[in-house]
Parts: C-alpha cells; sequence; structure tokens
C-alpha cells in the first residue's frame, strides 16, 4: 500500500497517488476566496449565481471549486482546465480517458468527495434535522422492509438510522447515474447493523445487489455520510481540505 490506510482524516498535503484499487474520500470545508471564483467554468458561475441566499452561493461554488483541485490532482490538470462531461440525467463526470470515478455532497458549510478507478461511486452527505416528520418520509421513499426496521426501532435510534438508510439510498443512486428516475422504494438496504450497509433487492434492472459496498462516514454527531461503490471491495483512504 502506498499511503497506510487510516480510519482518522489525514491532511491533503500528504495525499500522494497511489497505484493500487482504492477509495479516497475527501471532507471539505466550504469556504470560497473572491479569487477561487475564476477555477469555475461559466456555467458552474452561472449556476452558482442564481441561487440567492449568499451563503449557499458561495458554499455551492466553493463544493466545485475544491472539487476541481482535488481531481486536479489525480489527471495532472489544472483546476480551471478540467472539462466535465454529463449524464442523461445530469451526474458529472470526466472524459474516459482519465478513468478517474468521483461524486460531490454538500450540506450547508461540510463537503464530501468520494474518488476511484474504474468502478462507478457514490457519496451522500446529510445533516441530523431534528423535528423532521421521519416516518412521513420513509413512506414515501423507503421499501416496505425498511420501513418496518424503522419501525422496530426505539425513538433515540430512528433518527440515525433513518440517515444511515437515506444517505446510503442516496449513494447508491448516485453510484447508478439515475437520480429518482429510478425510485427509491425500488430497492431495499439493510441498514440496521452499524457499518455494514448491504442492498438486499433491487429492481433496478441487470442489476447485482451483491456487488456494491458502503461504508458509514464518519465527520461529527451533527452529519451522516455513507459512500457507495462497486465491487470489488477496496480500502479506504481518507483526507481533509
Amino acid at each position: 500500500m502506498d499511503f497506510p490506510v487510516s480510519n482518522e482524516w489525514q491532511p491533503a498535503w500528504s495525499w500522494m497517488p497511489s497505484s493500487e484499487n482504492i477509495i479516497d474520500v475527501w471532507l471539505l470545508d466550504l469556504t470560497i476566496l473572491d479569487e477561487d471564483w475564476h477555477l469555475l467554468s461559466c456555467d458552474e458561475s452561472e449556476r452558482a449565481h442564481r441561487i440567492v441566499i449568499k451563503d449557499k452561493r458561495n458554499q455551492k461554488a466553493a463544493a466545485r471549486v475544491k472539487l476541481r483541485r482535488i481531481l486536479s490532482r489525480y489527471v495532472n490538470t489544472d483546476p480551471e482546465n478540467l472539462n466535465f462531461e454529463y449524464g442523461e440525467h445530469g451526474k458529472p463526470s470526466l472524459p474516459s480517458k482519465f478513468n478517474t470515478n468521483f461524486n460531490l455532497s454538500h450540506s450547508e458549510k461540510i463537503g464530501i468527495v468520494g474518488v476511484t478507478k474504474d468502478v462507478r461511486i457514490g457519496i451522500d452527505l446529510e445533516r441530523l434535522r431534528p423535528g423532521r416528520d421521519l416516518p412521513g418520509l420513509a413512506q414515501r421513499f423507503f421499501s416496505l422492509e425498511e420501513n418496518m426496521a424503522l419501525h422496530n426501532l426505539t425513538e433515540p435510534e430512528r433518527i440515525t438510522a433513518f440517515y444511515r438508510a437515506w444517505t446510503s439510498k442516496e449513494a447508491y443512486l448516485k453510484a447508478l447515474g439515475t437520480g429518482l428516475s429510478f425510485p427509491s422504494n425500488k430497492f431495499t438496504i439493510d441498514y440496521t447493523n452499524d457499518g455494514s450497509e448491504r442492498i438486499i433487492n433491487t429492481d433496478m434492472p441487470g442489476d447485482d445487489p451483491s456487488v456494491w459496498h458502503f461504508s458509514d462516514v464518519t465527520i461529527n454527531a451533527e452529519f451522516v455520510a455513507t459512500v457507495c461503490f462497486e465491487g470489488p471491495e477496496r480500502p479506504i483512504r481518507w483526507w481533509k481540505i
């Protein structure tokens, strides 16, 4: 292993390329400087400026700026010169010649990025929000089996379990690149065992549930995040920028 795998976040300056098939997960602080805006493409800048609330506008721009800086390490290209391609449902990707897959998620002032080679990857981050109608959301977006598992938990367990299920489902959909065009209640994830989520069944044509791996992303008590990637299982390195 080129860099020792650790369960703790490592500083960005210590990152180095790996010759092995690994997953890199990056934790982002979504602050942006005035001079950072020039790194964005015209369409990225335009999308950010459509957001009325300044903090949210800056966070969206910062997420894309830091995504560019991260990916530039892998493909040896200046951040401002990266060109993204977009799938049918809007998922961004790099040109296939780079053989580098990634996914980005952000919430408020925190973002996360997953990067790997060869296989599809998805990542999702959510802030735990008290007072939400979690049973109602679960009835709408979860499968019958997932709802039953949630119902069988105690109230204190239910909040964290809901968000673990939610981020796992979102990460899987983002890895597929379908968005909600593939309904989230058409597959079932076992999320009741800490750190060992797995897909029990899926209605996605031709998809094999056994090839997908999930890993919880530990940030702090306010946020829950999950990374999902195709097999075979790979070690994960954790970075902070």
